[in-house]
């Protein structure tokens, strides 16, 4: 391993333990039920489940409108657990709200993540009788849940990454700390970011000309929701992506807290601590968007 190598996974490493420390003190409200570790394949590993969270109340929960959150971790770790106080928050404003795990790299490339996305969102879809439902992401959980919107109608790239898709519609995205691009790391960073991709696309390099999210851009993409702070490392990318989306006229908003809002806020801060009031006010923003549409 490459001592490059050996720093971006120390780097990535770090920030993981960095969020499950900003959550020790978290508990889940008593009126939430969650189901965890749901299969999506047959067997005993774990990063083949989902979590399923509805408010205990709800007599029919899978009638609900439906959102998909897929967790971040720089392509190399996170877990659905680190998101499921996100998701019972959602799940607070009528919504039924599935967390999926998948395999990351270096075990799982970008086309594994890709394709463990896939059967999850076909697994859920199809469980719960949905043939539309909403989109969440952040981090690198926003670039694969990009690129998964794209391969919805693009039948070249569901060949690339050997994925086939059910038959529903994507009505939204929400995107928090998007990068809108497979590499995580500040253009001047470039030797970091060339490892990133070496990491990630080991054993699916086919599939690295579907990879360029602007290029591959097409008008059946649904409508965005952008989220992020000021302080936020992704901050600039985020506002970059936005102002594209504007030039090409995709429909879209976004949400970003000032610097020193509450604290220094940081990355994915609305999805880590969902309870701070800005975190509040962020996702309620979401929620609105996507229920005017």
């Amino acid at each position: 391993m490459s001592l490059i190598n050996k720093l971006v996974l120390k780097i990535y490493d770090n920030q993981l333990k960095d969020v499950e420390n900003r959550q020790k003190d978290l508990t889940l409200d008593d009126n939430i039920t969650i189901n965890e570790d749901i299969p999506y394949v047959e067997g005993n590993d774990r990063l083949y489940t989902y979590d399923y969270i509805y408010e205990k109340h709800e007599s029919n929960p899978s009638s609900l409108p439906l959102i998909i959150n897929i967790h971040g971790g720089a392509f190399t770790g996170g877990d659905k657990k680190i998101n499921k106080y996100y998701a019972a928050f959602l799940a607070k404003y009528h919504y039924q709200v599935a967390t999926i795990n998948y395999h990351y790299a270096p075990s799982g490339n970008l086309q594994k993540q890709v394709q463990d996305s896939m059967l999850a969102i076909t697994k859920i879809i199809q469980t719960y009788g949905k043939n539309e439902f909403y989109l969440t992401g952040d981090s690198s959980g926003s670039v694969l849940v990009l690129l998964i919107s794209l391969l919805w109608n693009n039948l070249d790239m569901q060949k690339a990454y050997s994925v086939e898709v059910p038959n529903a519609k994507i009505i939204a995205l929400g995107l928090t700390g998007t990068q809108a691009s497979i590499d995580m790391f500040p253009s001047f960073m470039k030797p970091f970011n060339k490892e990133n991709r070496r990491i990630i696309l080991t054993g699916c390099e086919q599939i690295e000309r579907y990879t360029n999210i602007r290029e591959l851009w097409n008008t059946n993409m649904p409508p965005i929701y952008i989220m992020s702070a000021e302080e936020d490392v992704c901050y600039q990318n985020c506002k970059t992506f936005d102002e594209w989306l504007s030039k090409i006229n995709h429909p879209h908003s976004s949400y970003y807290c000032k610097k020193n809002e509450e604290g220094k806020l940081f990355h994915c801060f609305n999805v880590v601590r969902p309870d701070l009031n800005c975190s509040k006010k962020m996702n309620e923003a979401m929620i609105n968007y996507f229920k005017s549409l």
